[in-house]
This record gives structure tokens, C-alpha cells and sequence, in this order.
């Protein structure tokens, strides 16, 4: 039972088994659910969004070392939960648009695929640290870049 919860929730409710790109569907899943509960809600609130991201990073750490395991891989393409952390990060705070949300999706997959320095050296922390360390560190710089374009672009 484990195992199979681990599966679940490391893939991002399955999505992880895309054949594909599991990545990017589950980083447009992802934005696609924050813009429906803004839209419930007509706000996100920053201490809650925060939360949520700390609660599945540290969810992330446990259920992605576990599947990791089972699998015998380092970073199995169908753990997602990483991905799920990391687009969060790229939106937090950030006004709730098409153009953000967009370019927040773009940005951070960007990066999280390119992994420039210091990305990169954080996928050799072990198990399930390494695995979400690179994709977080991603969203941050991703939400780096948008925070510093919205100032610009919106004054």
C-alpha cells in the first residue's frame, strides 16, 4: 500500500506516466489547477501557497526516494512531484495571468531542462533531496526572472 501511495503522489496523480513529456504536463497540470482555485477564489493567499509548496517539497523528498528506489534509478522520469514543487515556486507572487502563467510554464521547463549553473550540481545531493533540490531551485530562479520582468514591464 506504500508503494503504491509513494507512486501516486510522486507522479503527480499518474501524470508522471504520460509517455511523453511528464515534465511539462505536469508543470501545465500544475498551472492549470492554480488558475482554477485563483478563479474559485479570486486570490491566492501568499502564506497558504507558500505552505503548500514546503508541504509537497518535503513530500517530494520522501515519495520520489521511495519510487526512486523501487525503480533502481537515480531520478525516474515519471517522478514529477518535483516539477509540481518547482512550477509553485515560479508563481508565487506573481500577479495571476494568462502572460505570467504562460511564461512561467516556459521559464521554468527552460531551466529545469537546461539546468545552468548552480542547478546542476544539485541533482548529486542524495535520493529525494537531489531530485527536488534542481527543480525548486529552478522555480526560484524562474520566479527571479518574472518578479524583475513584471516590475519592468508593469512599472
Amino acid at each position: 500500500m506504500k508503494r503504491h501511495i509513494s507512486l501516486f503522489l510522486a507522479t503527480g496523480g499518474y501524470i508522471g506516466m504520460i509517455p511523453g513529456m511528464p515534465g511539462t504536463y505536469a508543470s501545465i497540470a500544475t498551472v492549470v489547477v492554480y488558475y482554477l482555485i485563483y478563479r474559485i477564489s479570486f486570490r491566492i493567499y501568499p502564506e497558504l501557497h507558500l505552505s503548500v509548496i514546503c508541504l509537497i517539497a518535503t513530500t517530494g523528498v520522501f515519495v520520489s526516494a521511495a519510487v526512486s528506489r523501487h525503480l533502481g534509478k537515480e531520478d525516474p522520469q515519471i517522478v514529477v512531484i518535483d516539477e509540481v514543487a518547482g512550477q509553485l515556486t515560479a508563481l508565487l507572487l506573481l500577479p495571476v495571468h494568462f502572460a505570467n502563467l504562460a511564461a512561467a510554464v516556459c521559464l521554468f521547463r527552460f531551466l529545469d531542462i537546461w539546468k545552468p549553473y548552480p542547478l546542476r550540481r544539485l541533482e548529486r545531493l542524495k535520493d529525494g533531496v537531489g531530485i527536488m533540490a534542481d527543480d525548486l531551485a529552478a522555480g526560484v530562479l524562474a520566479n527571479i526572472i518574472l518578479q524583475v520582468a513584471n516590475r519592468f514591464w508593469h512599472g
